[in-house]
């Protein structure tokens, strides 16, 4: 897969923060190709640094407002108004209707230990297209 996409985070409304897997958000361009709606394994590029990440690539609240979440695995820092360049490696599940807080919460914490199981399984970060 190994799209990339980058932009400048922007400020959020704090809902992936209080399900335990606070995000940087980012506005996906108009026109901008993307593999579709879901969470995906990426790569998180930070002033130099690079990052394993967990992504959400949605629609909003609304349904109109496309944008990327991107949770940087062990990083814990306002990234508001810091430019990222994220590279998705591979999807691990579509979206799914908002079932509640606390049943998303448990969905994201699964999401997490699965983003890190991948991780440890590619440590080059590579996408291995028979896993």
């Amino acid at each position: 897969m190994n799209l990339v996409f980058s932009g400048r985070v922007e400020r959020g409304e704090g809902m992936a923060r209080n399900l335990g897997c606070p995000t940087a958000n980012i506005a996906v361009e108009q026109g901008a190709i993307i593999p579709g709606l879901g969470i995906y394994v990426g790569e998180t590029e930070l002033e130099g640094a690079r990052y394993s990440s967990l992504v959400c690539i949605n629609d909003g609240r609304t349904g109109y407002n496309l944008k990327m979440e991107v949770h940087l695995l062990g990083i814990e820092q306002d990234l508001v108004g810091k430019y990222l360049k994220v590279t998705l490696f591979k999807k691990i599940r579509d979206l799914i209707p908002f079932p509640g807080e606390e049943e998303m919460g448990k969905i994201v914490r699964q999401d997490l230990v699965n983003a890190k199981a991948w991780f440890e399984a590619h440590p080059e970060g590579a996408v291995d297209e028979n896993a």
